[in-house]
């Protein structure tokens, strides 16, 4: 269930060729851990969503603090800053003067070179010291004008407000989401190449891991397109472009050609971020010095967001290598279950499912004409309720389809009456209910009697006054279900 729902998730494989090919190999697809996964996946989505730039307190805490606090960023040239000033301290969703060990807490200082939560890019992570103490630092947003607040616990020792402190970022977090952002720069200029001057960033998500890059546009992009992109980004990479991170006056930046975020407010002086002359944007995140620190590049998915907005996610460096190393472990496994190799793996699906298509159709065959003679015994167990033949039968291991041809079948020969059919397939059950013309004109309602039933299992459904279907939940309740269905026929047929 977990493999498949990777393969499902991650690498777009379809549920329905899993389970083609696990069945034509005598095995199944874990259906609920595959759905747990699911669940799983949502769940991660919506803790994410609501952890979003949060500071560790409720914002009504921070609005306690003086206005006029604001912290000063050193972190574009510098990893590491000794000797910050501790301005404020929030544990416990209180301002406090200090915090010891196992304290959750929020510190804000004069100089730091952590990068704050903003545009998109998230907060650097790392640590902050001093003699008497060590603070684990998880993530880094922005409050109120200029303060960087730090999120993270006090390790071990005490902290108080006043104090001299040394942080440090952790590099490699750093690096990793910098290549991902200077590659989300490169995106828009390669999309923009490939699909039009039209495309601006409509929203991004840059973090160690992956990017996410939202854009204007008016229709899902094309394999080739994006193949395109992913290869005018990777030459890109390959080519060990400068990537140069200047401030500059407005004006000055608009003559290079620098790129505006639509509906961001800028100051008179700017930062430009620029990869050669291939991308100049406005930009006040963190980026590597050349392109090929990058390594790599790949996109995940491209779906829409919205109408007009597409959303690329993508990969970069180890992450691209991580991706690749997944997908031939996948692949190895997937080449094992069907006895093939790379080379031949594209024509061993194929007679898989032309193989199965074959049997499906023998099998369907072999039922019809099993139940041929099935239908000549259940007709004969038929008896008669108010002047009307009811038919009444419980079967095993037919599906919905099979269950309605088989009432077709006995339609076809017992004449005016009433059919009630029960299933149970896979540990659920199945009900098909006929009425003849006489019979519905009498009163039988084929739709109720099926509800009836299917309510006994725990399931439902509905249909025609002639003809109507329903599902169940329990097997073990089909016989009485048949017998609350009977019940409801003499009702009806009175």
């Amino acid at each position: 269930g977990a493999d498949s729902f990777k393969l499902y998730d991650t690498y777009g494989f379809p549920v329905e060729l899993m389970e083609e090919i696990l069945e034509e190999q005598g095995m199944t697809m874990d259906m609920e851990a595959f759905k747990a996964e699911m669940q799983k996946q949502k769940e991660r989505a919506r803790n994410a969503r609501a952890t979003d730039t949060y500071m560790g307190a409720d914002e009504t805490v921070f609005n306690q603090l003086d206005p006029a606090m604001s912290t000063e960023f050193v972190g574009y040239t510098d990893y590491s800053y000794a000797g910050a000033k501790v301005l404020a301290i929030v544990s416990n969703d209180a301002v406090v003067d200090t915090a010891s060990e196992g304290d959750k807490v929020s510190i804000v200082v004069d100089k730091t070179p952590f990068y704050a939560e903003m545009g998109g890019q998230v907060g650097d992570c790392g640590t902050m010291h001093n003699d008497n103490c060590n603070i684990k630092i998880n993530d880094c947003v922005k409050f109120g004008g200029n303060k960087f607040i730090h999120t993270g616990v006090v390790e071990n020792g005490q902290i108080k407000v006043g104090d001299t402190i040394d942080l440090d970022i952790d590099v490699k977090n750093r690096m990793d989401i910098a290549r991902n952002h200077t590659a989300t720069h490169i995106l828009q200029a390669a999309l923009r190449e490939v699909l039009g001057s039209h495309i601006e960033q409509a929203g991004s998500y840059v973090s160690k891991d992956r990017l996410r890059f939202d854009f204007t546009h008016f229709e899902a992009i094309s394999k080739e397109d994006l193949a395109r992109v992913e290869h005018i980004v990777n030459e890109k990479i390959l080519a060990s472009i400068p990537v140069k991170m200047e401030e500059m006056p407005m004006e000055e930046a608009k003559k290079l050609g620098a790129m505006a975020l639509f509906g961001e407010k800028y100051g008179d002086v700017v930062r430009v971020v620029s990869v050669g002359d291939y991308s100049v944007e406005f930009c006040g995140g963190t980026h590597i010095s050349n392109s090929s620190q990058i390594g790599s590049f790949k996109i995940i998915s491209e779906t829409g967001v919205a109408a007009g907005t597409r959303r690329i996610e993508a990969l970069t460096g180890a992450g691209v290598l991580n991706h690749y190393e997944d997908v031939e472990f996948l692949l190895n496994n997937i080449f094992g279950v069907l006895r093939t190799n790379s080379k031949n793996i594209i024509s061993k699906i194929e007679h898989v499912l032309e193989e199965n298509k074959q049997l499906s159709s023998e099998l369907e065959s072999l039922k019809s004409k099993l139940s041929g003679g099935l239908v000549d015994e259940i007709i004969a167990k038929a008896e008669d309720v108010n002047g009307f033949k009811y038919v009444s039968a419980k079967v095993s291991g037919i599906d919905m389809n099979a269950l309605r041809n088989m009432g077709d079948q006995i339609k076809e020969k017992s004449g005016e009456g009433v059919i009630v059919l029960a299933s149970d397939v896979d540990g659920k059950v199945n009900f098909v209910v006929m009425c003849s013309d006489e019979a519905v004109k009498k009163g039988a309602k084929a739709g109720n009697i099926v509800k009836a039933a299917a309510t006994v299992c725990g399931g439902g459904g509905g249909g025609r006054p002639n003809m109507a279907q329903a599902g169940g939940k329990d097997p073990s309740k089909i016989d009485e279900a048949l017998a609350t269905a009977k019940t409801t026929v003499e009702d009806m047929l009175k």
